[in-house]
């Protein structure tokens, strides 16, 4: 799994500790030390920006705040401070891996560089007297960024607890989704019926006079449901309603052969899936996010 920002502060430390980086250069330092593939280098947020190089500026913050690296005289460059490499020498002899809990404690003026209050759940200030336009508007941004942040990672735990789901249980997820979206009834579900690939048929109402809807589901890791899959389910339900749901995701060319039937079909990808879950609460609770908070 990519490592979160917490497991960046630590290696990005050290790598500064040698010699001097920017953010890009450390990026792609980084990326090699940690060994962080092409496709978790390519992940991004809702934002567009990319997921590991948002964390590790992230990690240049947290260790700016602490004051254990600083901007040198070169544009964009940072080195490592006195305090920095006392870090490094503490952390050494004690065994500890330095993350944002290692900072709180034993940064003294770690809490105060933050300079973040929150004062209600849509207004953040800081609480400074030196307030500038520039700092409210870099507060914002850390805010924004954060959540993000938060999503995302929430985001990737959800999709791993669901494909780690035995096949029946995902069966089972798909079928309460799509029940709590409003478009079948749990009393009149039939699941893992294997007829033709359909993994659950659900009544439109109790009666059934509206008629069924069929689900198939495909918990794939790194494969996408491709044209053969789609052509196949489609033949399967004919001229009825289907929803096609994978943990994965569809090729170009199996979204352009159910594209014609949209309306009556709809292809459910990991992205989507995801969203729903956390939408509809299912295999997961309401998120909610703290934000950093210092008393006056």
């Amino acid at each position: 799994m990519l490592p979160t920002f917490e497991n960046v502060i630590d290696p990005l430390l050290k790598l500064i500790s040698k010699t001097p980086q920017t953010r890009k250069g450390a990026t792609s330092e980084l990326e090699k030390n940690l060994k962080i593939s092409k496709p978790q280098m390519d992940l991004k947020t809702s934002s567009g920006s990319f997921v590991f190089e948002s964390r590790v500026g992230w990690a240049f913050t947290y260790l700016t705040k602490a004051e254990y690296i600083k901007k040198t005289t070169k544009k964009a460059q940072y080195e490592i401070t006195d305090l920095g490499n006392l870090a490094l020498q503490n952390a050494s002899q004690k065994n500890l891996i330095i993350d944002s809990s290692y900072l709180k404690e034993n940064s003294p003026n770690y809490l105060s560089n933050w300079r973040v209050n929150k004062i209600d759940k849509n207004q953040i200030t800081l609480n400074t007297n030196q307030q500038n336009k520039g700092d409210e508007d870099l507060a914002e941004m850390s805010l924004e960024e954060s959540i993000d942040e938060f999503n995302l990672q929430f985001e990737i735990e959800l999709l791993d607890k669901i494909k780690n789901l035995s096949w029946q249980d995902f069966e089972d997820l798909c079928s309460q989704l799509v029940e709590k979206m409003g478009y079948g009834f749990a009393s009149t579900r039939t699941l893992r019926q294997h007829d033709g690939g359909i993994d659950g048929e659900i009544l439109e109402d109790e009666l059934g006079i509206k008629g069924v809807i069929y689900i198939q589901a495909k918990k794939y890791d790194n494969n996408n449901v491709g044209l053969s899959d789609v052509k196949s389910f489609l033949h399967t339900i004919k001229d009825n309603k289907g929803i096609f749901i994978t943990t994965a995701d569809f090729t170009k060319e199996a979204k352009a052969e159910a594209k014609p039937y949209r309306g009556r079909v709809a292809l459910i990808n990991k992205d989507d899936l995801v969203k729903y879950c956390k939408k509809y609460q299912i295999k997961c609770c309401k998120q909610t996010i703290e934000i950093f908070t210092v008393a006056d």
